[in-house]
């Protein structure tokens, strides 16, 4: 059954405010007649959910004006719900609303369909918007400490009332997100997080907003956000598969990004522990780390510091013109002087090859991290296929860069297999005696 109660944590929270008379009449509510009741009761004993649509249909059509209207419309949402019909449902809960503008249950509901229906049409996302601050704004008055029952804890209150709200935040939020609004969407989701930390797709969804804002200053707490939507594994975590496939996503944008997998475990502990990411936190970039590193290279390591000179101004804002005017078609190296000495090639580990063609044992492309090991950066293509080579293998070269890309990094370098050392030497044939 679609949008089912089982599956909606804020229910209890929902009866729980049901029970307090907040939608109750400022009098005694009267029937117009006799007949108006029967259908009342009708309804109440219908054991079939459209005959009981029928017979709500019926009520309105006859009593449009009722004392029970407020009773009218919860039957209908509910009667919607039962039959799986997502979309009347947020019709009639838009319905109650318009005729109780604070109706806390219609306003619930609508918040809970407004993502679950996935209606991204500009006017639905903007009817979204209204009715997720219509439920924040109604909130002092439906939490109002006086309104507490004696039975109900100070403390469960609050976490009722902060429940609700992370409702209308992460509505608020996958609404932006929906607009490409990307910073509103940050802001909502944390707000969604800060009340209920046990929302993992919400942390996913955090994660995907500040990646795609492409700052690089805010790229820590989007690789925190998906691993904290990995990782999470309470009530309210994403499916086992989903949470494989961004713990994988994670770990391959962490080294991307860092340069290595040092500190990640202690990324993944602190997000397991955390819904939300302190506002001191950082992964430092591997071009912040490789900067920090650039004097020191130039004498311990020069083949490392031409590199790593050479990729910050790729990564940089200008990037694309200073590869156009100053790295494409060059050799490089080049013989450039660093440390007082002249360096020839560059050095790297192969990550992976491509196979000349479907199951071919020679190769026509190799692709090196030159940072670190494991992280891809460059890669080789040759004109004429090369035997067959195992990652981890450390090789030096020089070439010609032909394209890049900053996103994922990618330098493409044409060579020449004279050009490259280190490759294996194919394994000869063993020759058998003759019979």
């Amino acid at each position: 059954m679609l949008f089912s109660m089982k599956r909606m944590t804020a229910v209890v929270i929902l009866g729980s405010v049901c029970s307090l008379g907040l939608w109750g009449q400022a009098k005694q509510p009267q029937w117009k007649d006799r007949a108006e009741y029967d259908l009342y009761d009708s309804i109440l004993k219908a054991q079939d959910n459209n005959t009981k649509l029928g017979l709500l249909q019926n009520w309105a059509q006859k009593y449009p004006q009722t004392d029970y209207l407020e009773a009218r419309h919860q039957l209908t949402v509910q009667t919607y719900q039962a039959l799986g019909k997502g979309k009347e449902m947020m019709e009639a809960a838009k319905k109650m609303v318009a005729d109780s503008p604070k109706s806390f249950f219609a306003l619930y509901w609508i918040n809970l369909l407004t993502v679950s229906l996935g209606d991204t049409s500009p006017a639905a996302l903007a009817d979204g918007e209204k009715y997720a601050n219509a439920f924040l704004g109604i909130m002092d008055e439906t939490f109002d400490p006086s309104k507490r029952k004696a039975e109900v804890t100070e403390e469960a209150w609050k976490k009722e009332r902060a429940t609700m709200e992370s409702l209308a935040y992460r509505a608020l939020g996958w609404i932006a997100m929906s607009a490409n609004k990307h910073e509103d969407a940050e802001k909502n989701l944390q707000e969604a997080l800060k009340r209920n930390p046990a929302d993992a797709q919400a942390a996913l969804w955090a994660g995907t907003v500040i990646a795609r804002q492409r700052k690089i200053e805010k790229q820590s707490h989007a690789l925190f956000y998906f691993a904290r939507a990995a990782t999470f594994d309470g009530p309210g975590a994403l499916p086992q598969a989903a949470r494989d496939q961004v713990m994988r996503s994670f770990e391959k944008n962490y080294i991307n990004f860092h340069g290595g997998k040092d500190k990640m475990e202690e990324v993944v502990a602190l997000a397991k522990a955390n819904a939300v990411a302190p506002a001191d936190f950082k992964i430092m970039s591997q071009d912040e780390i490789l900067q920090a590193q650039e004097k020191e290279l130039e004498s311990s390591n020069p083949q490392l510091a031409v590199w790593v000179k050479m990729k910050r101004g790729l990564g940089g804002p200008e990037g694309k013109s200073y590869f156009e005017s100053s790295v494409k078609d060059s050799h490089i190296p080049g013989g450039i002087e660093v440390g007082g000495q002249k360096i020839m090639k560059l050095k790297g580990t192969v990550v992976s090859s491509t196979p000349s063609a479907p199951r071919a044992t020679t190769v026509k492309e190799v692709v090196l991290g030159i940072s670190q090991a494991e992280m891809s950066e460059a890669t080789l293509r040759f004109e004429t296929p090369q035997g067959k080579i195992e990652p981890g293998t450390v090789l030096e070269f020089s070439g010609v860069p032909v394209s890049f890309t900053s996103d994922p990094f990618m330098v493409v370098f044409e060579v020449e297999p004279a050009d490259v050392t280190g490759w294996p030497k194919p394994v000869a044939p063993v020759k058998r005696a003759p019979a």
